[in-house]
């Protein structure tokens, strides 16, 4: 288990920060609406961001990234699959078994690789529907 802030205090700081910028630009009723999101954590003491949290915050908040990096997985476990190296149903497996590893120590790591484990179990269930045998695949 991580020593240091609660994800509520992670949380009310980057909600501080935004409350901020949205300040700055002149934003007051998406500002009330953080401010109103902040009051309701109670008593909970922001957290100041460091480095790391800023640059987990940033990744996570880019789903077109995660998503084209889940489809170029894809592709190379269907092109593994098709020189019969490893079903891309196996790799599925595979992943999703490092994905649930990984949570217990970084969670977003975790939830991404859980992602992009959902995104291979997808493409092996098309496969799977259109050729009727995981055998054809490696033809």
């Amino acid at each position: 288990m991580k020593d240091g802030p609660t994800l509520q205090q992670r949380a009310a700081g980057l909600m501080r920060i935004a409350l901020s910028m949205l300040d700055e630009a002149g934003e007051a009723t998406a500002a009330a609406q953080v401010q109103a999101a902040i009051d309701s954590l109670g008593r909970v003491d922001p957290a100041e961001p460091d480095e790391g949290l800023l640059a987990e915050a940033a990744a996570l908040s880019d789903p077109t990234l995660i998503r084209a990096m889940g489809g170029a997985l894809s592709v190379l476990g269907v092109l593994m699959a098709r020189r019969g190296e490893i079903g891309v149903d196996e790799l599925a497996n595979i992943l999703g078994i490092y994905a649930v590893t990984t949570a217990e120590s970084a969670r977003n790591e975790g939830l991404i690789l859980g992602y992009w484990a959902g995104m291979l179990r997808d493409v092996a269930q098309c496969i799977d529907g259109q050729s009727g045998t995981k055998e054809k695949v490696a033809e």
